[in-house]
């Protein structure tokens, strides 16, 4: 469980442009590798309601840092933008009875740069309990569009305040997902799958 969860963890990076987290505390550890897929609506209030999907990979270069890499796809007003994006799932502290941890990650646009900020940050902090037959996880995350960001279809015109509650339930190699994010200016609910190899 451990091993999955620290997987799922890391793939649920890719929510970063569009306020998810999908990501637990935990760290998959040293040598470790997964791959992360995941499908994201995103409800802005007085705009639309976008598409987030992506596919990650991911690393453990310690028993406490786990890093990415991927591509992701956002969709606008029937229009499309595919980024870029890599990041790390940092843990802080791990205990019997919570384990917290750090979650950044930075996307660029690789087409449609006009439409979009040079550059998103997400940063999360996320605390997680693992209850062996799914891990409850919630904590706070910020969205920061980098560079021009006013009046782009793909960015926000400014930081994003969510606040992120969900589940990962492992089943063998794979590690689901599901998550909620509240806020102001953006709500978003999403599914994630990650699979250990």
């Amino acid at each position: 469980m451990k091993t999955f969860t620290a997987t799922m963890v890391l793939l649920a990076l890719t929510m970063l442009a569009n306020a998810q987290t999908l990501i637990t505390a935990d760290t998959m550890g040293k040598g470790k590798t997964a791959a992360f897929v995941s499908a994201n609506a995103l409800m802005v209030k007085d705009f639309t309601t976008q598409t987030f999907s992506t596919a990650q990979v991911w690393r453990g270069v310690t028993d406490r840092i786990d890093v990415f890499g991927g591509v992701s796809e956002t969709t606008a007003l029937g229009q499309a933008q595919t980024a870029i994006s890599g990041g790390a799932n940092i843990n802080l502290l791990k205990t019997k009875l919570m384990n917290i941890s750090t979650f950044q990650t930075v996307s660029t646009p690789l087409n449609r740069r006009k439409d979009a900020a040079a550059a998103i940050w997400f940063v999360a902090g996320v605390v997680s309990h693992d209850f062996h037959a799914a891990t409850l996880y919630g904590g706070y995350s910020a969205t920061v569009p980098l560079g021009h960001a006013a009046d782009k279809l793909f960015t926000p015109p400014g930081v994003v305040h969510n606040w992120p509650i969900g589940i990962a339930i492992p089943k063998g190699k794979f590690l689901v997902f599901a998550e909620y994010n509240f806020g102001k200016q953006v709500q978003t609910g999403g599914l994630g799958v990650a699979c250990t190899f």
